[in-house]
């Protein structure tokens, strides 16, 4: 995909996303992808801030007018690596439920995230192309609504997996 089109996509992005309340800008750097940074702010009853971090991965396609973007959502950094276990299990339950994404836990930071990549296709036009994106972000701004206070419970205050399902915080299965 051309960097320029992408860059247009991002800036779209970005202007859909500021309209709809969220704080979102383009970042340029040289030698390095266009990112487009969005802050969902006060996400669940933690109250909790969301960084999502939107670019496109600079990967060799088959098709040169395809893209792959990456979406990365930053939930809490530096849980106590105590609760590591408990954790990484409370992710691998929520991804069973998850419409989009997966959630992870990096322990060098302490830090939870939800990522998922998606095949953009460059011959679209971006009026189709926005709205796709833009789904996109609702699904996984839903499965962070649905999931955030659960993981803190697990990751912040190392309540275990079942104690979070039996308070109503994770779905059952």
């Amino acid at each position: 995909m051309k960097s320029e089109y992408s860059e247009e996509l991002l800036s779209c992005m970005a202007d859909v996303l500021n309209q709809n309340g969220f704080r979102a800008e383009v970042m340029r750097q040289e030698n390095a992808p266009t990112l487009l940074r969005c802050e969902a702010m006060r996400q669940g009853k933690v109250a909790k801030d969301v960084v999502f971090e939107i670019c496109f991965i600079p990967i060799q396609l088959p098709n040169p007018e395809s893209g792959l973007l990456q979406f990365f959502v930053t939930l809490f950094q530096n849980a106590p690596a105590a609760n590591a276990a408990q954790t990484r299990k409370a992710c691998a339950y929520c991804n069973d439920f998850c419409a989009l994404g997966a959630f992870g836990y990096f322990e060098g930071a302490g830090q939870l995230y939800l990522k998922h990549s998606t095949l953009i296709d460059g011959a679209q036009k971006l009026e189709t192309l926005v709205p796709f994106v833009a789904d996109n972000i609702s699904l996984l701004l839903a499965a962070v609504s649905r999931f955030i206070d659960g993981l803190a419970a697990v990751s912040f205050s190392g309540m275990p997996l079942d104690a979070v399902i039996e308070q109503e915080l994770f779905p059952k299965m």
